[in-house]
């Protein structure tokens, strides 16, 4: 009984709570710092070991590489002479009307000398005639690779050297290999080059020294071997391949990369570099695959032994530990329960109690320090009480609706004044429900057709035309942004809406205004030309011409005049369905007299767009006028539906817009000449969220796509 009340908590001293605790942080910081110490020196141990394998990897690689380069320009050194001895081959391939059986190769290899053979290979890529017989027959098919090579040689012009490789039949000399097609592609002519001064053991590229010494550096390394492409070792050795090492070589050259093969049970691990030396200039490939077999045993006995030493240190540091926490306890078990106990009151809510004083200076502190932070607190709390009401006050009385819903059931918990007036809803009316409780069943999909996208991208932002009882129809611009706590789980959902109406009306006009002015005084200046040059005129004919170019003029200004009447009449603020096609032809009547061919083939489409979709096509095919150049003498519009949107296709064969003008050209008062250039069409066009882009080829034109979202257009019919 008196064991189990010795480990029992229960009333025990706050000495011993905090002895238990100090004793725990130790063994956590001790058992943390010697685990962490122990895998930072076992990865230090394995970033050596790999850093080092890397350096000798890159080392053998460089080794190779440039032992090959040396021989390339020795290679490369023989190709003057190689190609002058097919001159002799050519002049008996035309002598004996260019049929090789009735060639002399003999004497034709006693002009080149001893040194030199010659063979003669046919489509099939057979070596069909040669001075050198154990060749004769040779069927390069059965080396695919480089059978495609010699077909291509063979279809070509020219001459193409090769590398110095061994014999393929007879006791595999050393030799230096060339190639030319014959004039009539028939066949393909190769010269054979076997000089005594070739360097001995020439294609083994002696790299065995030097890579050997690189290796020893590396104390991981138990066994370097260098293979060629063909799986076989450089070193003439002749130790045999086993099946499982040949197989990974074949793997090795399909994929010409490394590849790196574990050993567990053996603690090996085999590396097998591939080391590219295949040029496109030459058909032979003298890659090379390096085989370096790692000792991994070695490096897990290293860092085993430290690993011993650190639980070794460990131990000792726990022992020591342990008595710094049994004397530091001592000093820190007194008047903390007063402290907690009037804590916990002022936690409940009693923000007017004190802590009671202590005599302990660190005690007499914290006292200090609480008492101050619930006097700062309440202080805090008044201030924001205060604060809200001000906010809320001001919120509710802002020109701009404001309001604010739940994000997880959708129900309001806020709606200013401006809302009640906007949406002719009243808070008491809204306050506590959801849009379907409030909104009628098409308006109230929307709003959650909103809420969502608010949800999802966090921001949702739109313009939208509303019914007003006292106003009639407005136009509002909306703001929807998800706000989320402080744990960044969303929570609410605000919304900004603003009256808009009269600002779109008035940029409407402005815009209207501004481009119908623009073209007026454009015709008038037309006209002042032509009649100060008619002046200077002497024939009937002449004069008659300048005229018909003001009268096109005049006609165009009554045409812009009339348009504008037109649209006084109905309005400009309501986008509305309008035909495609007949809103393209009235643009053509705002042009001057032209001789351009001007057609639409939109079919029957109708858009959902403002009133001034005919000034739209009219700035474009006024800027095709404008900028196309003399090859300008055709434009036309076309549609067609993908996915559900409506593109519509603005082409001409001007001479198109460069690629860094193809955004500068929307941009307001942007363009050569007078006017606001296509920033009118992007504005009123994207008033019903229809876009307009150039994606045109310089030189070859315009191409402007306006791509018309789904319900802003419609077929008839």
């Amino acid at each position: 009984m008196a064991d189990k009340d010795f480990f029992s908590l229960k009333d025990r001293s706050f000495s011993l709570y905090l002895l238990l605790a100090m004793v725990v942080l130790i063994v956590i910081v001790i058992g943390l710092v010697a685990v962490n110490d122990y895998y930072n020196t076992k990865n230090m141990f394995e970033r050596n070991s790999q850093h080092l394998q890397r350096q000798t990897e890159q080392d053998i690689i460089a080794t190779v590489k440039m032992t090959d380069a040396s021989y390339t320009l020795y290679d490369n050194s023989l190709n003057d002479l190689m190609r002058r001895g097919f001159d002799p081959v050519l002049a008996e391939y035309e002598r004996s009307g260019r049929i090789p059986s009735r060639m002399n190769l003999t004497d034709v290899k006693y002009d080149l000398g001893e040194q030199f053979d010659v063979y003669i290979i046919n489509e099939s890529g057979v070596i069909e005639f040669t001075t050198f017989e154990p060749e004769l027959g040779l069927d390069f098919r059965a080396y695919p690779e480089f059978y495609v090579y010699l077909t291509k040689i063979r279809n070509a012009e020219g001459f193409y050297p090769d590398r110095i490789v061994d014999e393929q039949m007879g006791n595999g000399t050393a030799r230096k290999y060339a190639y030319m097609p014959t004039p009539d592609h028939r066949f393909l002519l190769e010269l054979g080059l076997a000089k005594t001064s070739f360097p001995g053991q020439r294609l083994s590229l002696q790299y065995k020294k030097a890579i050997d010494r690189i290796a020893s550096a590396n104390p991981y390394i138990d066994r370097v071997r260098i293979f060629n492409v063909e799986g076989e070792l450089t070193d003439n050795s002749s130790e045999i391949i086993d099946d499982s090492t040949r197989k990974t070589l074949e793997a090795v050259v399909k994929q010409r990369g490394d590849i790196t093969i574990s050993v567990p049970e053996s603690g090996l691990s085999v590396r097998y570099l591939f080391i590219d030396l295949k040029s496109e200039q030459y058909g032979s490939d003298l890659s090379r695959i390096v085989e370096i077999t790692y000792n991994e045993a070695m490096l897990e006995k290293a860092s085993g032994g430290h690993g011993q030493f650190h639980l070794l240190v460990a131990i000792l540091a726990l022992i020591i530990g342990f008595f710094a926490a049994f004397f530091l306890s001592r000093y820190l078990s007194k008047p903390i329960a007063g402290i907690v106990r009037d804590v916990d009151r002022i936690s409940d809510g009693d923000l007017d109690w004190k802590i009671s004083p202590t005599h302990v200076a660190e005690f007499q502190g914290m006292e200090q320090s609480i008492n101050t932070m619930v006097l700062s607190l309440k202080t805090a709390l008044r201030d924001v009480q205060d604060e809200k009401s001000f906010q809320q006050e001001m919120i509710n009385h802002l020109p701009v609706a404001v309001f604010v819903k739940n994000s997880d059931d959708g129900k309001y918990i806020f709606w200013n004044t401006t809302s009640e007036q906007m949406f002719d809803r009243l808070a008491t009316n809204v306050i506590g429900k959801t849009a379907r409780e409030v909104f009628p069943g098409t308006m109230a999909s929307v709003i959650e057709k909103e809420d969502l996208e608010a949800i999802s991208s966090r921001v949702h932002t739109s313009n939208k035309k509303i019914s007003n009882t006292l106003f009639g129809e407005r136009i509002i611009h909306l703001v929807k942004v998800l706000i989320s706590d402080s744990s960044g789980t969303p929570r609410y959902i605000l919304g900004m809406a603003e009256d808009l109406t009269q600002q779109t009306a008035s940029l409407k006009l402005d815009l209207l205004y501004s481009i119908t002015r623009s073209d007026i005084l454009d015709q008038l200046s037309v006209i002042m030309n032509s009649l100060e040059r008619a002046q200077l005129k002497t024939t009937e004919d002449s004069m008659q011409a300048f005229f018909d170019n003001t009268i096109g003029s005049v006609e165009s200004i009554r045409n812009q005049i009339g348009f504008i009447r037109a649209l006084q009449d109905l309005g400009i603020v309501s986008p509305k369905w309008q035909h495609t096609a007949t809103s393209f032809e009235h643009a053509i009547t705002l042009l001057p007299v032209n001789r351009i061919d001007i057609r639409a083939e939109v079919d029957d489409f109708e858009l959902y767009a403002d009133p001034l979709l005919p000034r739209v096509f009219y700035k474009l095919l006024e800027n095709s006028l404008r900028h196309g150049g003399r090859q300008l003498t055709e434009i036309r519009l076309t549609a067609h539906i993908s996915e559900g949107i409506l593109r519509l296709i603005y082409t001409d064969n001007g001479i198109g817009i460069p690629i860094d003008q193809k955004q500068k050209i929307f941009d307001f008062r942007q363009g050569s000449g007078t006017g606001m250039g296509l920033f009118l069409v992007r504005e009123i066009l994207g008033f019903t969220s229809i876009t307009i882009t150039e994606i045109g080829t310089p030189g070859k034109g315009v191409r402007f796509e306006i791509v018309v979202p789904p319900g802003k257009f419609r077929l008839n019919g």
